[in-house]
């Protein structure tokens, strides 16, 4: 009876062996599975994001390549618009006065005026028909004194046109530095050739305003004539001044045929690619090109795609152990729940960060228009049921097309930065609130305020922004200024709403412009 009760017990165990060793083979399967998915989807997540970083990575290269020769492009075209005007002026004189010798002496000390009020001349001089220099700022006119031979003087002698030319970089015969010939044709009354005037731009005058950029060395800065000779070139290198890059893959391919653009290419010269941004001024025969490094550009990157490769490999072992363990004992399977309830506690830390992120403007780090929105309803609301007055401040930032024009759009958006940053450090009480309302615009909401006191208000405000001692040669002040709309009153029910408070503040502010800006007005 024992054997067949032994015998019994075995036929029942064996079943459950068979079940048990299915359920392992089923968990085991399921577990590899999941694993598998879960490494998958990783490995495609962390490659999503180094391809996304990538083309960010070259976006932002290419916006800082576009700033710089935006900046250069400016530097070079006021100087030569400088130039253009100082001959053009000089020309005038000449044909007014004459350069007989007894007109010299004072053609002497105009051109030596002229020279002191501009750093970045070397030499003004004149020559007449034959090539002779008969008048320099200079106290003595030089020993060798015959240019009939420089090829400024050649152009102008057979060509009519009474047009600025920029020519190629040369060696002055008289400082024995290197310069960039800026001249202009003069005629007699009959329009014969009567000679050139001449102003010799140094070439340090551009070498130390590039020297200002901090880029590496396999990174290029050059201005070049529209022909592809090279005026200049950061990092400086006096061989490959007066070179050309018109056999270039970038002058053949882009600068030539395009006013402007953004391009991965090559020099002949130099076999890297690099990320290039160019633009043709638009007065003068002359490009600026900006190139940065590939290497440089994306080192940043590389360095990320290396940590998150780092980091998918040590989840995917992490992910491997964790499956083998939860394979043996059940406390590995608790722990990878709690992991799972902390990265739960991490989502939520991150969609509340992110959702203060949606609230605020990224720029000046106030509150954004949808936020103000939302607060301007419930305050309107809230006015509404205390019958209490509620004070609106709209602030226009004046003549800011113009500060973006002359200064650049970067030097705007740290203009933004800074008028923001005088808003958040305004003493403010708990409800009240700051906005960034779009482009230049801020609103400032005041609850529970009177007419006095939102004026107050905003006087603070238009004073501290002058306070910042913003230089702005666009605005008739001569710093830049804001005007102001304030709105304060009692929301009136079955007229009034939320949208229709910031209407008036908008019209008090259009007002203030009207009326010559840099002011505040009432609704």
């Amino acid at each position: 009876m024992r054997k067949t009760r032994r015998s019994g017990s075995a036929r029942q165990d064996k079943p459950d062996a068979i079940l048990h060793g299915r359920h392992r083979f089923s968990l085991v399967f399921e577990l590899g599975a999941s694993a598998a998915l879960l490494i998958a989807a990783l490995i495609t997540i962390n490659g999503w994001h180094v391809w996304q970083t990538y083309h960010s990575a070259l976006a932002k290269s290419q916006t800082a390549t576009m700033n710089l020769t935006q900046a250069l492009s400016q530097h070079a075209s006021d100087t030569f618009s400088q130039a253009e005007a100082t001959l053009a002026e000089l020309a005038r004189q000449i044909d007014t006065l004459g350069a007989g010798a007894a007109q010299r002496p004072r053609l002497h000390q105009l051109f030596q005026q002229k020279a002191q009020g501009l750093k970045q001349i070397g030499a003004i001089s004149l020559f007449d028909d034959a090539g002779h220099m008969i008048v320099t700022e200079a106290d003595h006119l030089p020993a060798v004194n015959n240019y009939a031979d420089r090829d400024y003087f050649i152009y102008h002698r057979d060509h009519p046109e009474l047009t600025l030319r920029i020519g190629n970089v040369v060696r002055s015969r008289m400082t024995h530095q290197l310069i960039v010939p800026i001249s202009r044709r003069l005629n007699h009354s009959d329009g014969s050739f009567a000679g050139v005037v001449l102003e010799s731009i140094m070439l340090d005058h551009f070498r130390n305003f590039y020297t200002r950029f901090m880029i590496s060395d396999d990174s290029t800065l050059m201005m070049l004539l529209n022909n592809g000779t090279v005026l200049y070139r950061h990092p400086y290198d006096e061989k490959i001044i007066g070179t050309t890059i018109a056999g270039s893959p970038l002058y053949q391919d882009n600068i030539r045929q395009n006013h402007s653009g953004i391009v991965t290419s090559v020099l002949s010269a130099d076999p890297e690619q690099k990320v290039y941004s160019y633009t043709h001024l638009k007065q003068y025969p002359v490009i600026v090109t900006t190139g940065l490094s590939l290497d440089q550009t994306m080192s940043d990157w590389r360095q990320d795609a290396f940590n998150h490769a780092v980091m998918t490999l040590i989840f995917v072992v992490m992910i491997t152990t964790v499956c083998l363990l939860l394979m043996r004992q059940v406390r590995a399977r608790m722990r990878a729940e709690q992991e799972l309830i902390h990265a739960q506690r991490e989502l939520r830390t991150l969609n509340r960060s992110l959702e203060k992120l949606a609230r605020s403007d990224g720029l000046t780090g106030l509150y954004n228009r949808r936020h103000f929105d939302l607060a301007l309803d419930n305050e309107f609301k809230r006015a509404m049921q205390s019958r209490r007055e509620l004070g609106l401040i709209l602030l226009d930032v004046d003549y800011f097309k113009q500060f973006n024009d002359l200064y650049g759009h970067v030097a705007g958006d740290e203009c933004l930065r800074l008028i923001g940053q005088t808003l958040h450090n305004l003493p403010l009480r708990h409800r009240d609130l700051v906005a960034r309302y779009g482009g230049e615009e801020f609103i400032i909401l005041l609850p529970d305020t009177d007419r006095a006191g939102t004026l107050a208000a905003a006087q603070r405000i238009r004073q501290g922004i002058i306070q910042l001692n913003i230089p702005h040669e666009g605005s008739p002040t001569g710093i830049l200024t804001s005007s102001l709309g304030v709105f304060v009153g009692l929301p009136v029910a079955g007229q009034d709403t939320p949208t229709r408070l910031v209407v008036k503040a908008d019209s008090a502010l259009y007002q203030a412009k009207r009326q010559g800006r840099n002011q505040i007005c009432q609704a």
